[in-house]
């Protein structure tokens, strides 16, 4: 066994860079990556348990994982604090979906050609009892890693899907009105996902693809062979499919080609200017590139008129940002749509009806 800290380090390395290296499976690739923690006794004289080590390693790998994977954490002392504090927000997390405290944001989606509300997205909040508002990424990190996210994800499909079933049938559009949902990896990963969208959707009734699963392109490419079993399954059962962050992967052009993606998303670091002014190149190449495989477009980060016009000049179809309305509630969501029906409650939200 190794006993030298430097030379561990190193050994962590090279398992951690073989991990990456693609996977040949017949004519395709598959990606792996991995988070590592390390515990080294260079600076500790005391004896620990077999048990201990173990624990306290796997602190520093959870601790990696958080830091967003492929890579390596040596652990410290103060990660048993955290290891306290995640437990505790771990319970009171489970108590949380029990009891129904977790709320549903939409925030909308605009049409670009007349500017009007196509859509939302659906995105949880945890107003904490004692922490108050909980940064989203910190409690969904927290279900990631212990299989909450299962039933959370499973929590925000079926609240998302009974209120799109009720602005569908009382509320005017032009057209029928979708609503993103982001879907985890390890909700992918699970053939009972199949199940929980089947249910959801005999639950509400809706037009078919309007309710879509929202899935970032890393997130498929973990296991880009089951992903397009499922995903071909999940668009059979009548839900629709939108590709997040796309861009920011690695996807090759000939597994796009495979995954029955209805919408692509573009990630906000292709549409915003730079500081010359400009929007990236590859923007207009990423837009002609969905419309060929059939796709419509969500520009996501686009924050004033000239994001619109310029978006829309490229045939986008749709834009997402702050500016055209932040995450709210429901009942702030239906005032926008229907603005004229009550004036009262709109006015009392300030939010825009009018989106540039």
């Amino acid at each position: 066994s190794e006993k030298e800290p430097a030379r561990i380090t190193a050994f962590s390395e090279t398992v951690r860079r073989t991990l990456r290296a693609p996977i040949t499976f017949r004519d395709r690739e598959i990606f792996l990556t991995g988070s590592i923690g390390l515990l080294l006794g260079e600076n500790s004289n005391e004896p620990q348990r077999a048990e201990e080590v173990l624990k306290d390693a796997e602190l520093a790998m959870y601790h990696a994982k958080r830091g967003g994977g492929d890579r390596i954490d040596v652990f410290k002392a103060a990660m048993r604090a955290r290891k306290t504090d995640r437990l505790s927000l771990e319970s009171d997390l489970r108590r949380a979906l029990e009891r129904e405290e977790i709320s549903i944001l939409y925030q909308p989606i605009i049409r670009l050609e007349d500017r009007a509300i196509a859509g939302f997205e659906a995105l949880a909040r945890w107003n904490h009892p004692k922490l108050g508002r909980m940064s989203p990424v910190e409690f969904i990190n927290i279900a990631e890693e212990t299989g909450l996210i299962v039933e959370l994800g499973l929590f925000v499909l079926d609240r998302a899907a009974r209120q799109l079933s009720t602005w569908q049938r009382t509320v005017r559009q032009r057209d029928p009105l979708f609503c993103s949902v982001n879907v985890s990896s390890r909700q992918l990963l699970r053939h009972d996902l199949i199940q929980d969208v089947r249910t959801v959707l005999a639950r509400s009734p809706l037009n078919r693809g309007s309710l879509k699963l929202e899935i970032t392109e890393s997130v498929v490419m973990e296991n880009p062979e089951h992903a397009a079993q499922m995903l071909h399954r999940i668009r059979e059962l009548g839900a629709g499919l939108a590709l997040d962050d796309f861009g920011t992967g690695y996807s090759s052009l000939s597994y796009l080609q495979r995954f029955p993606f209805d919408t692509i998303k573009i990630d906000q670091s292709f549409v915003r200017t730079t500081s010359k002014g400009t929007r990236p190149v590859i923007l207009r190449s990423i837009i002609t590139l969905a419309h060929d495989l059939g796709m419509d477009v969500v520009a996501e980060g686009a924050e004033s008129d000239s994001d619109a016009v310029e978006l829309s000049q490229l045939g986008c179809e749709y834009a997402q940002g702050f500016v055209f309305g932040e995450p709210m509630t429901a009942e702030r969501a239906r005032a926008l749509l229907e603005p004229d029906a009550a004036p009262a409650r709109h006015q009392e939200t300030g939010v825009r009806t009018k989106v540039f």
